[in-house]
């Protein structure tokens, strides 16, 4: 199927849902989610609201007890924008339609009206089930216009983007590995910790953007030749530092003596050949 046929599928599963009697709640629903199966695009849009979707929390934020009205009895609040309520109400759905859920149950705690079912019912398809379906719509006329990324290729790159993260994470990890077995693995990590210390007091400061700019470049470059064997360019990085630091004595109290301690313990180890 087109996106279009698939919007369109969508959008007339559910509108036999929408007016649909109580008693075939059941059976028109499975068949609205069944087109949403149908759609890979549907798929990919429902899944990149679920990813980081807390379930559990969300119950708690948009099915609340209302005490005033009953000890038993509770009201849905329509989450407040279209990432949550496509994920909350998808949820709901699946879960009524695996059973997980009893409908008569949920709709009598939650939108109780005058006792009846089919009253109950109504509320729940003006509260939940428009709303669903229109936050669709608009998101899936978007993505036919152009103006909205498509879900599928959102999805995927996500995915990578995902990926590249485990990736880059596995590869620090081996790093630190690698770093500390070195005799002098403790005094680097030393640095390195004292160093990433100093970013996010930069980061936190009130200083000017360029100077913090300045500020990370110089102990970003220190940071990342400190695990090289290279003697001079670790001791060039640390002079820069070494500067930096004597200049903004408040700013940076107590690292000149700090790093330097552990640097000379790195340095007796690259140059002793003790360190491989």
């Amino acid at each position: 199927m087109t996106k279009r046929e698939e919007l369109d599928l969508f959008l007339e599963r559910g509108e036999d849902l929408v007016n649909s009697k109580y008693i075939l709640a059941d059976v028109k629903l499975a068949s609205f989610l069944k087109a949403i199966a149908l759609s890979d695009t549907l798929l990919a849009l429902f899944k990149n609201c679920l990813t980081d979707f807390d379930y559990a929390n969300a119950q708690k934020k948009y099915l609340v007890k209302t005490p005033s009205i009953s000890h038993d009895k509770g009201e849905f609040i329509l989450p407040p924008n279209s990432r949550e309520l496509l994920a909350f109400i998808f949820s709901v759905l699946v879960d009524i339609d695996a059973k997980r859920l009893d409908l008569n149950g949920f709709l009598t705690k939650y939108f109780f009206v005058d006792g009846s079912s089919s009253s109950a019912y109504g509320a729940f398809i003006n509260a939940m089930i428009k709303p669903f379906i229109s936050a669709v719509k608009v998101l899936m006329e978007s993505v036919l216009e152009g103006s909205l990324q498509d879900p599928i290729e959102a999805l995927v790159e996500e995915e990578k983007r995902k990926e590249k993260e485990k990736q880059e994470r596995e590869l620090s990890i081996e790093k630190e590995k690698a770093m500390l077995a070195k005799v002098y693995g403790a005094s680097l990590k030393g640095i390195k910790d004292l160093l990433l210390k100093d970013k996010q007091k930069i980061k936190d400061s009130k200083l000017s953007k360029e100077d913090k700019e300045d500020y990370t470049l110089i102990v970003d470059m220190l940071a990342n030749v400190i695990e090289s064997e290279d003697v001079d360019a670790i001791y060039y990085a640390y002079l820069a530092y070494k500067f930096l630091a004597k200049s903004k004595k408040f700013f940076f109290r107590g690292r000149v003596k700090k790093i330097s301690k552990l640097l000379k313990d790195v340095l007796n180890g690259i140059q002793g050949k003790d360190g491989k």
